[in-house]
């Protein structure tokens, strides 16, 4: 077991984290009377000291990731970042207790989007800024999170640096794995930036306009208003937001390939037309659905099935409920069960949506379908391909393990909630949520709730033993399962 890399990478990225918090910093020194500025400030202080320590303590060892390591890698970076995010929430007063300020930090992390926070417009703006910004550090975190995570986990064409190395043949590896990271992140900036300028123009302040940039792209779903009323003034602004909510959950190797010349990399890849396939399904469904059970006009149901469809395919997590011509709030049970299908269904591997992805549900599929052709031609030879590649007995397996460790994680999720006091349609709700890394998407009139349950909206009145289940749902959400169960196998220590 080598931790020289695991601290190598724990350092950098704490220490990447100590710079952020700099800029919220900034912000909290116009704001007079407050100690928001001394948290963040004592939080910078305390994150470089331990990410600098990390760092010189291993300098000189071996720096090759093992099996193991890459793992150890994915687990502790997911869980040791928000302890220090956290660290501004807690010392500035936003949360009151230890439990909240790492739950809204793994939630930012995770670009969950689940918020213990109450009362938002009352918050000093550099914690929601700061908020924002731990979204935005988690989605290309996760990006590459899920480069490292490809050379352990056989899965075809999951790799999102694949694409971008395939053609650097004349660099050696590590240059062409640090050029194509550097890349990447290029890409997500630029991304961010063109996505805050729009939401500007669109008529949001630029306060609000660079807050919902960075969790628009990270698909986190943090709002700057408990309502999140100020996105849906305009239909500009909901059509940046549907663009750059897209644009998160496609693989962020096509996005590269297409910046760097190749304009076919979107529609030559099979899992970016799944995510249109499905958007468009859902989405006609839906209108359907609202104009036969609603009185909203045609024009509106379209605007709206629209957003919501895209938001939760994304995992984001912006909920635009459906108001009548009445001014009633209405949801009709058939769309809320294509919007959880969506949310558990996600984006696409490489991206910062959740859920369980395009690709295995295209696995699934095809493999359904040959099981289904085998059945009326026994001795045929059936090939099963994805993206021009063999599926292997080893990627279907992987695929099927993956999907019952999803469902079954569900069921045990949803009795845990159960009983720390959530009814069953709540436990169910929140456990789907929060496990596709879409917490922000429970909301009171989704539910049905009535005032006597208005905490489950913002999560802020759940027991802690309740939320720390979500703080691990979260966890093994984001990591996709097997990087947590693998460390807990014995035999993998026993190598």
């Amino acid at each position: 077991m080598h931790f020289g890399p695991v601290m190598t990478i724990l350092g950098w990225s704490l220490s990447l984290l100590s710079a952020l918090m700099l800029i919220p910093c900034l912000f909290a020194l116009d704001e007079v009377g407050s100690n928001t500025a001394a948290a963040f400030f004592a939080s910078f202080i305390v994150t470089l000291f331990f990410g600098g320590a990390l760092i010189f303590a291993s300098r000189g060892e071996a720096t090759a990731l093992e099996r193991r390591d890459t793992y150890l890698v994915a687990v502790t970076v997911w869980l040791v970042i928000p302890l220090f995010a956290a660290l501004p929430l807690y010392l500035g007063e936003a949360v009151t207790s230890p439990i909240d300020a790492y739950f809204e930090a793994i939630s930012g992390f995770t670009t969950n989007g689940a918020s213990v926070m109450s009362k938002l417009d009352d918050q000093p703006r550099a914690v929601i800024l700061w908020r924002a910004l731990i979204q935005w550090f988690g989605g290309f975190s996760l990006v590459i999170l899920v480069s490292i995570l490809a050379t352990a986990i056989s899965i075809p064409g999951s790799s999102p640096l694949s694409r971008a190395l395939a053609k650097s043949t004349r660099r050696r590896l590590s240059r062409r794995v640090r050029y194509a990271v550097l890349s990447i992140l290029s890409i997500y900036a630029i991304l961010t930036g063109i996505c805050i300028v729009l939401l500007w123009l669109s008529g949001l302040s630029a306060f609000d306009a660079l807050c919902y940039g960075f969790s628009t792209l990270s698909t986190g779903g943090f709002t700057v208003s408990d309502g999140g009323h100020e996105l849906f003034e305009n239909r500009f602004t909901e059509l940046v937001l549907i663009i750059f909510m897209l644009a998160g959950a496609i693989n962020f190797a096509l996005h590269w390939a297409f910046f760097n010349g190749d304009r076919r990399a979107y529609f030559d890849n099979p899992e970016y037309r799944y995510l249109i396939y499905v958007f468009l399904v859902i989405s006609a469904l839906m209108v359907i659905m609202m104009n036969v059970e609603t009185n909203i006009s045609f024009v509106d149901s379209i605007r709206y099935s629209i957003f919501n469809t895209v938001s939760f395919l994304t995992t984001t997590g912006y909920s635009m409920s459906p108001i009548s011509e009445a001014g009633e709030r209405f949801w009709p049970v058939g769309t809320l069960f294509l919007l959880f299908v969506a949310m558990t269904i996600g984006g696409s591997t490489g991206s910062t949506a959740g859920g369980i992805k395009l690709m295995r549900i295209a696995m699934l599929m095809k493999l359904v379908l040959a099981e289904v052709k085998s059945l009326s031609f026994p001795r045929a030879v059936i090939v099963m391909k994805y993206a021009k590649e063999k599926i292997t007995k080893e990627h279907i397996l992987s695929v099927w393990a993956f999907f019952a460790f999803y469902i079954f994680s569900i069921m045990i999720i949803s009795l845990g909630l159960s009983l720390s006091g959530l009814n069953v349609k709540a436990s169910l709700a929140v456990a789907m949520a929060n496990l596709a890394n879409a917490g922000a998407a429970i909301n009171v009139s989704m539910l049905g709730i009535t005032d006597g349950g208005v905490a489950v909206s913002s999560y802020s009145g759940l027991p802690d033993t309740a939320k720390i289940l979500l703080c691990f749902t979260m966890l093994l959400g984001r990591l996709e399962f097997f990087a947590v169960l693998a460390l807990l196998n014995p035999a993998l220590w026993r190598r």
